[in-house]
């Protein structure tokens, strides 16, 4: 199986070592995201899921890191939901430090990612989720391939007040089409 996938501008590949993790994780954690609000993943936490398998359980959960390909610098993480035995679907998610976002090196990162996860496991579709006011995110993922597919109404939380969530799928054979798969370099 191969874990180290390779774009234009990005490569994901599993995090080096728990230094590089925490100083992605930790820079989520002192930025809140204006659309979702705060989001904590506790030190105590993150060292744990490290230790017992550098974030890669894929029955679990799983969170590559993001390097541009032009400076070698983690630029912040793709991460997507369990495959257990019999699942047919899971979901991905994409963080990037604000000083490389609208270069659309998440939107090749969760292309990868798709790569990585129809290649390797049988499922059938990719799904995610984004508040409704976060149109970057929108277009992101639309950018890489997934369409609009529903709207949960005063979903969730945040800045006191309910927001919508608007969901994106992107199907095995939507997949099967789209030009990342031509060039992508895996190893």
């Amino acid at each position: 199986m191969h874990n180290v996938y390779t774009g234009e501008k990005v490569r994901i590949r599993p995090f080096r070592d728990i230094d590089e993790m925490h100083r992605v994780m930790a820079s989520e954690n002192l930025e809140p995201n204006e659309h979702w609000g705060m989001w904590h993943y506790p030190l105590p936490e993150q060292r744990k899921d490290f230790a017992d398998c550098g974030l890669m359980e894929t029955a679990k959960y799983s969170c590559f890191a993001i390097e541009r390909l032009d400076t070698g610098e983690c630029i912040g993480y793709e991460e997507f939901g369990g495959l257990a035995p019999g699942k047919l679907g899971t979901w991905v998610g994409t963080f990037v430090f604000a000083e490389h976002r609208g270069n659309r090196f998440g939107v090749e990162a969760k292309q990868l990612a798709y790569c990585y996860i129809f290649e390797n496991y049988p499922a059938r579709m990719v799904f995610a989720d984004t508040v409704s006011t976060h149109r970057g995110a929108q277009r992101g993922l639309e950018l890489s391939g997934m369409r609009h597919i529903g709207t949960r109404r005063k979903a969730h939380y945040r800045k006191g007040e309910y927001v919508d969530v608007v969901l994106y799928q992107l199907l095995r054979s939507e997949w099967e089409q789209l030009p990342v798969r031509q060039y992508v370099k895996r190893g």
